[in-house]
């Protein structure tokens, strides 16, 4: 990530920060040891900038309501799971295509996955170059709107609501058809075996509700009115071949995107194919031990 380039885009943002701190961009340019390649320290360095010039939300310490002149506690102005949403809402509009949106804020490909996949990630190019981003183009926006005339205004907010409604509709009716699939390797007891691990599932929760086409609520009715506590407890596990293996999201959710492969005509993956030959017919264990052969080293390497 060539930071000295995303820098000379970007406008100087007003921020308090304490003396040993650059308090604007061009400051962060001089202060960082390698610009065109940054050091962790850089990153760093970055990423302490960002969280203290971004107006963020701040959290006062109730003991000290009182005293003004004690600073408050401040946080970013998104976390890493909002930026990684945001990513996918903005891709799934189309208005840019991945690699062109990787081209512009000069991420890695590389980077970019592990970002999308990882649970954290603050110091990744990615959270810091999407936040960037993501700022400034949220304030165009905003002030694309302001220029509007009010019957501008309301005409557009009229077809965004179309296009809402209209997404809605189909969402519904492809969740219909992909329940009336049916699935070859079914047993008598209405199981099936799974054959994708829990990362798998994890990135194709990610990837289907990035598209925007159906709700959260709508998706968990999908699955068989899952429970949402249940989703995010999924979600937020560290990553794992076997982690969430007891979960029922990774059961249920085999089964709907299996369905959807069917449905939509796709071949089975490298891995997918892989990880049939190496777990047999019964599949994954569906809980989670130390002892249960998910060989990740294995089936991390397709």
């Amino acid at each position: 990530m060539d930071i000295s380039k995303l820098l000379n885009a970007v406008e100087p943002i007003d921020a308090t920060l304490e003396s040993n701190h650059p308090t604007t961009w061009e400051g962060l340019g001089h202060t960082l040891e390698n610009p065109s390649s940054p050091t962790e320290a850089d990153i760093l360095t970055i990423n302490r900038f960002l969280w203290r010039s971004y107006k963020p939300r701040v959290k006062p310490d109730p003991t000290v309501e009182d005293t003004p002149h004690v600073k408050e506690r401040e946080i970013p102005k998104w976390n890493c799971n909002q930026i990684r949403t945001k990513i996918r809402n903005f891709l799934a509009t189309k208005e840019l295509t991945r690699s062109a949106f990787l081209g512009l804020l000069h991420i890695e490909p590389t980077d970019f996955r592990e970002f999308m996949r990882l649970t954290g990630g603050e110091v990744n190019s990615t959270y810091i170059g999407a936040t960037i981003f993501f700022d400034r183009y949220e304030k165009r926006e905003k002030e694309k709107l302001k220029a509007m005339e009010p019957k501008d205004r309301k005409r557009k907010a009229a077809e965004q609501k179309e296009v809402r409604t209209k997404r809605s509709k189909d969402g519904a009716e492809f969740l219909k058809r992909i329940e009336e699939v049916e699935l070859p390797d079914i047993d008598d007891d209405g199981t099936v075996p799974v054959f994708d691990d829990c990362d798998d599932i994890r990135n194709k929760i990610n990837c289907f509700l990035g598209e925007g086409m159906v709700t959260k609520a709508a998706f968990l009715r999908a699955l068989g009115d899952v429970n949402s506590n249940s989703l995010r407890s999924y979600m937020n596990l560290r990553r794992g071949a076997s982690s969430g293996a007891s979960n029922v999201v990774y059961r249920t959710a085999y089964v709907f995107f299996e369905k959807k492969r069917i449905l939509e005509g796709k071949p089975k993956s490298v891995k997918r194919l892989a990880n049939e030959d190496l777990q047999g017919p019964d599949g994954f264990p569906l809980d989670h031990s130390p002892s249960l052969p998910f060989f990740e080293k294995v089936v991390n390497g397709y």
